[in-house]
């Protein structure tokens, strides 16, 4: 088995759990399928003692679900649960960008911090892989929670971001525009930069709740039907 090198420091179950929700953001695992140990245990050839706890993550997390007398079920999120985890998304990095806010005048190489997570993003883009995007993406905004010194949005932060993950990768079936999201993030940097707080907590909302949006939309020509066949 060969773990991704950012997670080579994580420990197993954590890692595992980390394989689990890519197999989910990429389609091989559907949502309300069930998860079977042994099954788990054979493919990433690993006991079920990690197995069983990389799981136990996963439920705490919310992003499986266990059933007494029947097993482990990867959670089906309507669209209701989806605008609760945005919501407390927009939550936790609003409070973090106000923290980062009080930092940058003492500290103006954050900013410079931030650039390099985009600068990764870019690069992953120019790949046209969605999956190292979607996680490069993750990677500038857990830096924003890192930046902000709090250690009460951390914990709120690794309980959203595998979820979050997994929401982004529902657009893989759609054109993805990598130059507008990486406009959004430069957009973030230079408001910090500015100190423009309600600019930043306008953009941030926007930033998080339009994939949202798109997604309904996307939805919402799917089910549809088209012209042509009208």
């Amino acid at each position: 088995m060969s773990f991704d090198p950012q997670f080579k420091y994580r420990n197993l179950p954590d890692q595992l759990a980390e394989h689990i929700v890519v197999w989910l953001a990429t389609g091989e695992l559907e949502p309300g399928q069930r998860l079977y140990e042994k099954d788990i245990c054979e493919k990433l050839g690993v006991s079920r003692i990690p197995v069983r706890e990389a799981l136990r993550i996963l439920q705490a997390q919310g992003v499986v679900r266990t059933e007494p007398n029947r097993g482990t079920f990867i959670t089906e999120f309507g669209s209701d649960e989806t605008a609760e985890m945005l919501d407390v998304r927009v939550t936790v990095e609003r409070i973090a960008l106000r923290r980062i806010l009080k930092r940058i005048p003492a500290h103006p190489e954050l900013a410079a911090e931030l650039r390099e997570a985009v600068e990764d993003m870019r690069r992953t883009a120019k790949l046209d892989d969605q999956l190292a995007y979607c996680r490069a993406d993750l990677a500038f905004h857990s830096r924003l929670i890192e930046l902000s010194e709090s250690p009460l949005l951390r914990p709120l932060w690794d309980s959203l971001s595998r979820g979050v993950l997994v929401f982004l990768m529902q657009e893989r079936n759609v054109a993805f525009d990598y130059e507008a999201s990486l406009r959004d993030h430069e957009l973030i940097i230079e408001l910090i930069e500015q100190r423009k707080r309600a600019a930043l907590e306008q953009e941030i909302e926007r930033h998080i709740t339009g994939y949202l949006q798109r997604h309904r939309q996307d939805s919402r020509q799917k089910a549809s039907p088209t012209s042509e066949a009208s």
